[in-house]
């Protein structure tokens, strides 16, 4: 830290699963005061969580824990090795996973408002092994690291070393493999950057004919990355490849995914993906007092009066047979939502302002004739 002038920090996190992480705690500890480098302990009580190993559930608990620790511009520096990477793309082959995840671990990427980056990439655990050593440093191995149940410690204590015995370069040439294929990985963001810049409607919603004109590989790729963008996790792959071959059917149908909260849905030559709405009691009635704003139920969002006369209305959501006076005539809702291009799943979540049993606006999307009103709904993201 003294050669390069900036200012560093350790975390240690004690995921609670071994007797010895007491002192592991206190290792750390007294390494950090000795360095005169601050420490951050944090102790995790993990959960076990059904259809998840315990080694994922700690990697994701530490992550997550990290990132809510470090500030923004912060680079977290991890010491991942070349084996760790070879490790990496090994695993990923066996979940049969595509060009990003053989790709493994990037050398930098953003990470919470900062960075996450790994210098020692590209050094084998021998060549940190023999440093450590040279240099008179201590450490401790965790015990749990020779534990074969695990599938990184199986590949690394079962696989490994027959590829290594076999081609002494094993652990290089996969690490190798990976790097081409990150840059592979890069090429493929960069154009389905370019290619979505000319798709997406609005947020959440893709203009499908533009997709479709796409090879299938290209459309499933797509989607993956406007998925991304999204912040949504990616759905399986079986799931997608299912989805997309419905995308050529009838455009009366709605098809439809559902994983992990996530919807993906296509409807008027759109296709609309967000996470799952939280439950609705389509029979709530809500008295409002327009001076203030109204703060809706099941995450829906806030009404305020922009223009006219303050007064108290009902807010309720949608009826079999309610209408409204609209352009003229008296129009039933489901034609109006139609017209106005609504979702059939999104109607029965859209506020209806009544005044004497009567509709004179939906939310802000539309107001009944000689209605003064001017509404702004501010939809919770």
């Amino acid at each position: 830290k003294d050669q390069i002038d900036v200012e560093v920090a350790a975390i240690h996190i004690d995921h609670g699963l071994q007797q010895e992480s007491p002192a592991w705690s206190r290792h750390c500890s007294d390494y950090c005061r000795q360095l005169d480098i601050p420490l951050e302990t944090v102790s995790l009580s993990l959960q076990s969580v059904s259809g998840e190993s315990l080694e994922a559930q700690a990697r994701e608990a530490r992550y997550a824990t990290i990132q809510q620790l470090m500030q923004p511009g912060e680079i977290l520096l991890t010491a991942h090795h070349r084996d760790d990477q070879a490790e990496t793309l090994l695993l990923n082959l066996m979940r049969g996973s595509g060009v990003k995840g053989l790709a493994a671990m990037p050398p930098l990427r953003h990470f919470a408002e900062g960075w996450l980056a790994r210098p020692l990439l590209e050094i084998s655990r021998s060549e940190i092994e023999a440093y450590a050593t040279e240099h008179k440093l201590k450490w401790i191995d965790d015990p749990s690291n020779a534990l074969t149940d695990f599938n990184r410690n199986y590949l690394r204590h079962e696989i490994l070393p027959g590829l290594t015995q076999r081609w002494p370069a094993a652990a290089a040439s996969i690490a190798d493999s990976a790097s081409h294929l990150a840059e592979a990985a890069q090429l493929l963001d960069q154009e389905s950057y370019k290619l979505l810049t000319g798709m997406i409607a609005a947020p959440g919603r893709l203009q499908l004919e533009p997709l479709l004109q796409q090879p299938r590989a290209w459309q499933k790729l797509l989607l993956r990355h406007w998925l991304q963008q999204l912040g949504l996790p990616p759905p399986p792959r079986k799931r997608l490849a299912g989805f997309v071959q419905q995308l050529t059917a009838d455009s009366q149908r709605i098809p439809q995914i559902n994983w992990s909260g996530v919807e993906l849905r296509r409807y008027n030559n759109q296709l609309y993906a967000g996470r799952r709405p939280p439950q609705h009691d389509a029979t709530t009635e809500i008295e409002w007092r327009t001076e203030q704003p109204l703060k809706l139920p099941s995450q829906l969002g806030e009404l305020q009066m922009l223009e006219g006369r303050h007064q108290r209305l009902m807010v309720r959501f949608r009826r079999e047979g309610d209408s409204m006076r609209w352009h003229s005539h008296q129009r039933s809702l489901k034609s109006i939502f139609r017209q106005l291009e609504i979702p059939p799943w999104q109607r029965s979540r859209i506020p209806l302002i009544v005044d004497n049993g009567a509709i004179i606006a939906i939310a802000d999307l539309a107001y009944a004739d000689e209605t003064t009103l001017h509404l702004d709904w501010r939809r919770q993201s």
